[in-house]
């Protein structure tokens, strides 16, 4: 197990984290969310109990995905969060901006601006559930 995955969890746990808590729930649903404010109407990902734009805590999850991007990207040969060598990306998500994932796909084959589908991927004999784009 990552030791970062660890520390999620053990964060998740103290902190009482109840928007990632719903956040995987979802993405066992086969759904991609995240937040939107019912005061400003800004849509957050990673979602959150409250507004980072405004600080409203009146909330509502929204799935996104759909319209997504590819923005950049690049490989790597070591890793802390994902397997090396891995390609990771920055993903254009209509409504919410740029978003960090792992990216399917060889890197040769990858070109900026590319449309981008989303994938959920089971890790740990399905314990963890993750996002990809492809």
């Amino acid at each position: 197990m990552n030791p970062l995955d660890t520390f999620t969890d053990q964060a998740q746990i103290l902190m009482g984290d109840l928007a990632s808590a719903e956040h995987y729930r979802r993405l066992a649903l086969g759904e991609f969310c995240g937040t939107k404010c019912a005061a400003c109407d800004a849509v957050t990902f990673p979602p959150r109990m409250h507004c980072p734009d405004c600080f409203a805590a009146d909330v509502t999850w929204v799935q996104i995905g759909a319209g997504a991007t590819l923005y950049g990207f690049t490989t790597q040969t070591r890793a802390l969060r994902f397997r090396a060598p891995e390609v990771i990306g920055i993903v254009h998500i209509p409504d919410v901006g740029l978003v960090v994932s792992p990216i399917g796909g060889r890197f040769e084959d990858l070109r900026i601006g590319q449309a981008m589908t989303l994938e959920i991927i089971a890790i740990d004999d399905g314990k963890r559930l993750v996002h990809s784009f492809v």
